[in-house]
């Protein structure tokens, strides 16, 4: 009994302040009910947005992923093939900073 009383005092009560409220505030019921049914819809539609975002998101990133994994071996060879030129290259660039510099000396 002290549960169902609580319930029905707890629903008399929010009635009650309902009605005080729309007493002060001048609303018609009805037209505040569609507001804020409306206010509840467009709530669950930026959940819904919100939540396609979030699956969009971990989507895109998988698909990063995969991209970045299948990119691996050619970062590989072209960084093989950088070392390469730049050890070809060191004697030459050697040489000409060796060029350059007795020429400010000079």
């Amino acid at each position: 009994m002290g549960l169902g009383r609580f319930l029905a005092g707890t629903t008399l009560g929010v009635g009650v302040g309902l009605v005080a409220y729309l007493t002060l505030t001048n609303q018609d019921p009805i037209t505040w009910g569609t507001h804020v049914k409306q206010q509840l819809t467009h709530t669950a539609q930026q959940l819904k947005d919100v939540q396609d975002a979030k699956d969009n998101l971990t989507q895109n990133a998988a698909k990063l992923s995969a991209a970045v994994t299948a990119a691996q071996p050619v970062l590989d060879d072209i960084q093989t093939e950088v070392d390469k030129f730049a050890f070809k290259a060191a004697p030459r660039l050697s040489a000409i900073q060796e060029v350059l510099d007795r020429q400010n000396a000079d």
